[in-house]
């Protein structure tokens, strides 16, 4: 980790960026890049949404660079926003290649990699910036993208984008960084019968849950039958479950493992009263959707049992978790009417912490498992990390043996103050993951 800081974060690599952006300001008179990008980030774990005055302040206390409020104000312009969205994305480049915790998925699959996006409202004034839904009241809307592997901690993309770009594009976007031996879990909305396939093409896996409106067929001696809501609950209540072969799409006819099962009446009720929110009116085909959990995988059932398929499938939640931890500790979606340059340097500023406690919590928690066979949190410890930001401002860009000993020290803090407590009566994830 201290090389890839020291790539990314040294004081020259970061003039380099400046200059290569645009973005160079005399280093005599007024802030270097070096204190722009300090400001950016160090100003917002202090203040959740600081204000030019609170940037100003802080410039004058810490480098003694005395810059008015309207001057700071004109430094928020495109140059600027090219330089930290550099500073991010070679970050983001460079991987540490963290030792992850040994686990009995990686005999069956190379990674097991989730994406899933989160979205936050703005100001209707950046709705030609970051345009949102036609909705009155989500005109202007911001959306992040996250991919990683939940085994090695890898992150594979990091995106800041428009709610209006839909998931389905973004994934297929994205179809050529998928490898070989790789499982994708993915919220429904990414997805299409014909992913499925381009998916398979490469080689690698998916666990989904299906669309109500994709029709569900069996081959027969005659071609094929296209198998009813109806008798698919049927079957399931006579067997208890359904785990075989269909073919998917009213054209395609994707083969494909189909996995359902009947939910719990409290869950049927809840799943209905959802749908009768959006919809406001339901049909008989919503009624028997409601009954049902229904999955399509390719992994065979020989790697993958139907319970060990949808506890995988459920991990993806994880990534919820991690929105939440985002939003809650590092403010992310803490922000307020300004200008557009101004507002786009802050969320890449963000970004840039998201992936700094990224790699300090992955680097730690696998040293942390080997002695303890105890996982971490990731709200506890980006809050530690968010509490010691004074620290990491003095430390961070002068890249020395104290990084290190600080890096130790926070490891610590971890193994007393930021392990994961499991909840009675549930599968922990590290028996879903069966880490050993």
């Amino acid at each position: 980790m201290i090389e890839k800081i020291s790539k990314t974060l040294s004081e020259s690599e970061i003039l380099r960026i400046a200059i290569d952006t645009g973005f160079v300001i005399r280093e005599s008179k007024k802030i270097r890049a070096v204190d722009f990008l300090k400001m950016l980030l160090y100003d917002q774990m202090q203040y959740d949404c600081p204000s030019l005055q609170q940037h100003a302040f802080g410039l004058d206390a810490s480098f003694c660079k005395k810059v008015s409020k309207e001057g700071l104000s004109k430094r928020f312009d495109n140059t600027a926003v090219l330089f930290i969205q550099k500073i991010f994305e070679t970050y983001l480049q460079h991987n540490i290649g963290h030792d992850s915790i040994p686990t009995e998925l990686k005999k069956k699959f190379k990674s097991v990699r989730i994406l899933d996006s989160t979205e936050f409202k703005l100001s209707d004034s950046l709705a030609n910036v970051f345009p949102g839904y036609s909705s009155a009241s989500a005109m202007a809307c911001a959306a992040i993208q996250f991919e990683y592997d939940i085994i090695s901690k890898e992150v594979h993309s990091l995106t800041l984008g428009s709610a209006n770009q839909s998931d389905k594009t973004y994934a297929d976007q994205r179809m050529d960084n998928i490898e070989e031996g790789e499982l994708l879990l993915r919220d429904l909305g990414y997805y299409s019968v014909d992913s499925y396939e381009k998916i398979e093409k490469r080689n690698a896996f998916y666990i989904s849950r299906l669309k109500s409106q994709v029709k569900i067929y069996e081959q027969t001696k005659d071609g094929y039958k296209e198998l009813s809501l109806s008798a698919l609950v049927k079957r399931i209540s006579k067997q208890g479950f359904f785990d075989q072969t269909v073919y998917i799409g009213a054209k395609e006819k994707k083969e494909v493992r189909l996995l359902a099962w009947l939910l719990k009446e409290d869950a049927q009720k809840n799943r209905l009263a959802k749908k009768k929110g959006k919809k406001g009116k339901i049909n008989k085909n919503d009624i028997l959707w409601s009954k049902l959990n229904v999955f399509v995988t390719n992994v065979p059932a020989k790697d993958l049992t139907m319970q060990q398929a949808y506890e995988l499938y459920k991990i993806r939640w994880q990534i919820e978790l991690m929105f939440k931890t985002w939003k809650s500790v590092l403010k992310l979606n803490s922000v307020r009417k300004m200008k557009a340059e101004r507002l786009k340097c802050y969320l890449y500023a963000k970004l840039l912490w998201v992936l700094l406690c990224w790699d300090i919590t992955a680097l730690s928690e696998q040293r942390i498992w080997s002695k303890t066979k105890t996982l971490v949190s990731l709200y506890k410890c980006y809050s530690l990390l968010k509490n010691r930001a004074t620290e990491i401002k003095d430390i961070l860009f002068n890249v020395d043996k104290r990084l290190k000993e600080w890096l130790l020290k926070m490891q610590d803090y971890f193994s007393i103050y930021g392990l994961k407590e499991n909840k009675k009566g549930r599968k922990n994830i590290i028996e879903i993951l069966c880490y050993h």
